[in-house]
């Protein structure tokens, strides 16, 4: 664990395993010792001391109660940043110390929701706004997409937030406009080209709906071919007035099957697109076949996303967008299982995955974002898991993350097929291939030894005598 977090960190050295416990010394000259406590240093789990800085005399003892507390301690004492400069962020705002199950009057209503009615209109209701995110490299496809979309009856009450309305070519479809870059489509949709700022994009089209000048159910985010999408997702998530009102759905990414395997081979922005979808659409397949490169290029980069084939960019748009009851098990079931556990790595990227059949308790799961975010920062792209919480276990619990930015685990009813264990995704850059197993191990055993000494130590209560 701990060697596999200095080479997470970059740290040069090496770690030796000596009677006094795990000596760790670097090329500045840092020796640094790590040990666990003994019984007569409880409560403390784990003992640092630190021998020797740039010839420096030895310090004294540091103790740490958990593996994570001792992370910190070792990273201030080798002189290491925090990752990303940044802590995990728990977004919608709330206290992250245990995560918990929602209340059934913050699920949804109890009745249906009608449009005629201003009371129960869609702007009122508690669920945010789910958003979908289309991207893809530049010729991927994206406009012919977007314009089907536009166009499809079916998809009345979605608003499409695009680049820009000249490339769309939506003339003739143009029910109303507006001098401020926004328009109503024939088929009802809207059409709104994006601002310089995406969240005031958002936050303006919210403030429509409230006034009732506007009405939709959905939001489409059409990035541009070269955009990274990961600080997109990251302002949809950090952003408390947008993670109020609207909520991250899916991120559809297309891919050219004429010029993909040269494009994801040149650019990494195409690499980190593909990496961070949740499903894929190979285009242009009525040009040419995709080839088999590119399809194991897609599977190293993400094995979790399902792909779909566009012959003549004619796709299934409900392939994107799911309204029905199913939409919950649909996005648990994406998080598949391996059959191995061996990362997959193309370019700087690499797909690792975790499966645990132990349940993990709440702490436990808080803790280990939180290390997530402090120690992986901005080499983590995403994180998906469906976890199974020791608290309930019946209920698995949803978790998202971008970066050093997690939303609130979602709860689901029920699992979604007889595999009622842990399985996560972890897509990153450069991350030692057992760091997060290892990570969540020892912070579980943490917790438990944690409760477990609770418990022993905790007062008895006299037990009832009978007459």
């Amino acid at each position: 664990m701990i060697t596999d977090s200095l080479l997470l960190w970059g740290v040069w050295g090496h770690c030796v395993s000596t009677n006094d416990g795990l000596l760790v010394s670097t090329v500045l000259g840092r020796r640094i010792l790590v040990r666990r406590a003994i019984e007569a240093e409880r409560p403390a789990r784990w003992i640092m001391q630190i021998l020797e800085v740039k010839g420096g005399a030895a310090g004294p003892d540091r103790s740490a109660g958990s593996i994570v507390g001792l992370l910190v301690a070792l990273r201030k004492a080798l002189g290491v940043a925090q990752a990303g400069g940044r802590g995990l962020r728990i977004v919608p705002s709330g206290s992250p110390a245990s995560p918990q199950p929602p209340r059934e009057t913050q699920i949804r209503r109890t009745e249906p929701a009608s449009s005629d009615d201003p009371e129960s209109s869609p702007r009122e209701l508690a669920e945010p706004t789910p958003v979908s995110i289309v991207t893809g490299f530049l010729g991927s496809g994206k406009t012919t997409f977007i314009r089907k979309v536009l166009r499809d009856p079916r998809f009345a009450r979605i608003a499409v937030i695009v680049n820009e309305f000249g490339e769309v070519g939506l003339d003739h479809d143009v029910l109303a406009s507006s001098s401020d870059a926004l328009i109503q489509l024939s088929t009802g949709c809207l059409c709104c080209a994006i601002r310089s700022d995406l969240i005031e994009t958002l936050l303006d089209l919210h403030r429509r709906r409230a006034d009732g000048e506007v009405n939709f159910e959905r939001i489409i985010i059409e990035t541009s071919g070269l955009a990274d999408p990961v600080p997109i997702l990251q302002s949809l998530m950090t952003d408390k007035a947008v993670a109020t009102q609207f909520n991250l759905d899916r991120v559809l990414t297309l891919v050219d099957a004429v010029h993909g395997p040269a494009t994801v081979t040149t650019h990494v922005e195409a690499r980190r697109q593909i990496a961070v979808a949740d499903r894929i659409l190979v285009t242009k397949t009525d040009v040419t076949e995709p080839s088999a490169a590119l399809l194991d290029e897609l599977r190293a980069l993400n094995p979790n996303a399902p792909h779909a084939f566009a012959a003549h960019d004619a796709a299934t748009l409900d392939w994107l967008i799911e309204c029905d009851s199913s939409r919950d098990v649909r996005r648990a079931a994406e998080i598949v299982v391996l059959r191995d556990s061996a990362p997959r790595h193309t370019g700087s990227l690499e797909t690792i995955t975790f499966v645990s059949a132990s349940p993990i308790p709440a702490l436990a799961l808080t803790l280990f974002l939180q290390a997530l975010a402090d120690h992986a920062g901005d080499r983590l792209l995403r994180v998906k898991g469906l976890i199974q919480v020791a608290e309930m276990p019946d209920q698995p619990a949803l978790v998202h993350g971008v970066q050093h930015v997690f939303a609130a685990p979602e709860w689901l009813e029920a699992w979604p097929s007889h595999e009622r264990h842990t399985r996560i995704v972890f897509i990153g850059a450069s991350i030692p291939r057992r760091w997060p197993e290892r990570l969540l191990e020892a912070v579980t055993e943490d917790v438990l030894e944690a409760q477990r000494l609770a418990f022993a130590n905790a007062p008895s209560r006299p037990t009832a005598v009978s007459r």
